[in-house]
């Protein structure tokens, strides 16, 4: 039987109606669930990208190194003032030095230890540091950088890892733990290999595993200017050598002048009439006379 025109463009009009709402709650309900993946998905890879930087990440048990901690400055219109470095309890280490950084002062908290550890370079320690902490002690930059922190460690104990836990405190009062047992944040590992039989005998080198042994033990921040005054030192002996070969070159001219009754061109001093040579060639005049 032939349907009535009115009644099937009617029900083109409904079926249309129909696909139209459909296509629109589709519209919504889409919208609605890739909110909170678009957020998680943008939001992920910055997370993830946070965290305090450690170099290097791994070295072998008893080595002496100098770590690195790198911390992100993540607050906006603040910058840090205190940073606070806590090393694990179980796990202490004999030595720990701060190296010299520009514009952090640091202070080291020692305990005493339940028994005393071997040091870098013999003798037994009976005190470790428990913690180091560095305050800022210049004005802020404009931009601030992620603030690098490096400390001499060593020899590094007989275990799997380091954990280290890290309290960044900044201008505002706002304080972010990184690691440990009120850790907001994972903090930064060290991972432990075995011991380098082969590399014994070398001290701690920078930004890589060596195991302790025979170098200076690493100066602390405070130790500065033994390198100045070493090379001053240096300067003086060089300058004094100078002095006796310039003078040993004076006496060797004017005796050959003496022998050969030949006057060449005055290298460093001048001969008076009395067959002495007068070397000027410091601040105080030099008489040689021939006996």
């Amino acid at each position: 039987m032939d349907q009535d025109p009115a009644a099937a463009a009617a029900d083109v009009r409904e079926a249309r109606l129909m696909v139209n709402c459909l296509r629109a709650n589709a519209v919504r309900i889409g919208a609605v669930l890739s909110g909170p993946v678009l957020a998680v998905a943008l939001s992920g890879p910055a997370v993830a990208a946070a965290g305090i930087g450690l170099e290097p990440t791994q070295a072998p048990r008893g080595a002496g190194i100098q770590l690195t901690f790198e911390l992100p400055q993540e607050r906006p219109d603040t910058h840090t003032t205190e940073v606070r470095l806590d090393l694990p309890a179980d796990l202490p280490i004999a030595e720990v030095y701060p190296m010299s950084v520009d514009d952090w002062a640091p202070r080291i908290i020692n305990r005493t230890l339940p028994e005393p550890l071997p040091g870098l370079h013999g003798g037994l320690m009976t005190e470790a540091a428990e913690s180091i902490i560095w305050q800022l002690v210049a004005p802020p930059a404009d931009e601030p950088a992620p603030v690098l922190l490096t400390v001499s460690v060593g020899p590094l104990p007989d275990a799997d890892r380091i954990d280290f836990a890290v309290t960044q405190t900044y201008s505002d009062g706002t304080a972010v733990r990184w690691g440990g047992p009120a850790a907001q944040r994972p903090g930064p590992v060290l991972t432990l290999g075995p011991a380098d039989p082969a590399a014994a005998g070398h001290g701690a080198q920078h930004g890589g595993p060596a195991p302790a042994a025979a170098q200076d033990p690493p100066a602390p921040a405070a130790a500065g200017g033994s390198d100045a005054a070493a090379g001053t030192g240096m300067g003086l002996l060089l300058a004094g050598l100078a002095g006796g070969a310039a003078i040993g070159a004076a006496v060797v001219w004017w005796r050959s002048r003496r022998h050969h009754r030949s006057v060449p061109a005055d290298p460093s001093g001048t001969a008076d009439d009395e067959g002495e040579l007068v070397v000027t060639g410091g601040t105080t005049p030099w008489r040689l006379t021939e006996q």
